[in-house]
């Protein structure tokens, strides 16, 4: 009786025993229809979300901080600007291209309105609707 007590109890097969009765009761259970049945809140209410309440936060690249801001604040940027590539010799066409809108909404937001402000701030919004 010792023996098989010891041999049931050894390593391998007390592994083996407890495996197979994990792959068993999955097997078992994996065979049971579910059936998922909504959950009714009633002490939730729902408010419904406008463009202009969306928010969207970045990054910022140099400054290493979080920023957000709403579709409202930057509604007057135009959207799908592409970011300017810092590493490009010849970025002097994509600096041209800034606005005074984008130039004074980067210094309001990001304490200056260089590359990496100009950047963080098209990220922020092309992220929103």
């Amino acid at each position: 009786m010792k023996k098989l007590l010891l041999a049931l109890t050894s390593k391998p097969t007390a592994l083996i025993s407890v495996a197979s009765l994990l792959m068993t009761s999955k097997v078992s259970t994996a065979n049971q229809p579910v059936n998922p049945q909504p959950v009714n809140h009633t002490d939730t209410t729902t408010t419904p979300v406008s463009a202009e309440s969306q928010k969207a936060c970045v990054k910022h690249p140099k400054l290493g901080k979080f920023f957000c801001a709403n579709a409202k604040q930057l509604a007057h940027l135009k959207k799908g600007v592409p970011e300017i590539d810092v590493t490009d010799a010849n970025s002097e066409d994509a600096l041209l291209g800034v606005t005074d809108e984008e130039s004074d909404t980067a210094v309001a937001m990001f304490g200056c309105d260089c590359a990496a402000s100009i950047n963080c701030l098209r990220r922020l919004r092309n992220s929103l609707p």
